[in-house]
């Protein structure tokens, strides 16, 4: 449900009800032809061109919302495409629009981000221990590294979407004992081969040696065997959410190969999701991008055995 605000212009002639959504702020077209003060054919056009010209991505800058009084639903854009069409039409109006919409963002962020905290403690999750792990591995990347940045720009994007505070409120964080059946699964020889050509790859690359992906023991094997095992009809980890999270935390902690042990283990945690994403809600790209990927295995690996639970969640 998005929140509301009222902006009105510094000559009090333009008096607009904003909607607050997903970390942003959002106007209809015909919104933006009051801000702007031009007609609709070219405040249409100019967000036309915004799209066509490759500035920004229609689909995630756009939105189709139920409004009053209306029997279909209404196309709504961002702050991104409102800042957009600001600087084509040179409007005076947009400037303090956007000066408007960053300080209500601010304080949206701050009172989330308080929220956020109150919800933790009465999820039993203790808020230090996440603000722990996720200061050690910032300090031990040192942030003046690539992995370092992305880590704490995965922390900003979720802190930005509210995606906590929705996962709270959805129960999302609890363990996910939900059954699936029917799941495939991934064999010790197949992982070992494409193992082998992702080595390959980045040797011809500069970024790994000989000894990537080299096997320690039975830890891999290990691994791939017990996300798949149960006790009668009853499965350890019983949805592929559960298997895959386990599999990325067995490979990065047990540490089953002399080298490449989070690469390997990131690999093999995509592929498994893929494998089954017949039982995903979404496309892979859509629930994990790169940046999220490196910041989760980082995580991992930083964390104390005691936090397994908190990683697996």
């Amino acid at each position: 449900m998005s929140n509301i605000k009222i902006f009105t212009t510094q000559d009090n002639e333009v008096c607009l009800e904003v909607s607050l959504h997903e970390e942003t702020v959002w106007l209809s077209q015909a919104q933006m032809v009051m801000l702007f003060g031009r007609n609709q054919s070219t405040i249409a056009r100019h967000i036309s061109n915004v799209f066509t010209e490759g500035e920004l991505e229609e689909k995630s800058n756009m939105q189709k919302m139920h409004i009053a009084n209306s029997d279909k639903p209404v196309r709504f854009f961002n702050l991104d495409v409102i800042i957009s069409v600001g600087y084509r039409v040179k409007s005076e109006r947009g400037v303090q629009f956007r000066k408007w919409a960053t300080s209500v963002l601010k304080q949206y962020l701050i009172e989330g981000y308080a929220l956020n905290q109150k919800r933790l403690q009465e999820r039993n999750i203790e808020f230090e221990q996440v603000l722990s792990l996720l200061t050690s591995t910032l300090s031990n990347q040192s942030l003046v590294n690539q992995d370092g940045e992305l880590v704490l720009g995965v922390v900003h994007e979720y802190a930005r979407s509210w995606s906590l505070l929705q996962g709270y409120d959805e129960q999302s964080l609890e363990d996910n004992k939900s059954s699936q059946k029917d799941m495939l699964a991934i064999q010790l020889h197949d992982a070992l081969k494409a193992i082998e050509t992702l080595k390959l790859e980045l040797i011809s690359k500069g970024e790994a040696t000989e000894l990537f992906g080299k096997l320690r023991g039975n830890g891999l094997a290990s691994a791939l065997a017990t996300i798949e095992q149960g006790f009668g009809d009853e499965l350890f980890y019983p949805n592929v959410a559960s298997r895959a999270a386990h599999l990325l935390y067995f490979i990065i902690k047990n540490h089953p190969l002399a080298d490449g042990n989070k690469r390997s283990g990131s690999f093999l945690f995509l592929w498994y999701l893929r494998l089954n994403q017949a039982f995903l809600a979404k496309n892979i790209e859509q629930l994990i991008n790169d940046n999220t990927l490196v910041a989760l295995a980082l995580l991992v690996a930083e964390s104390k055995p005691n936090q397994k639970e908190l990683m697996i969640r």
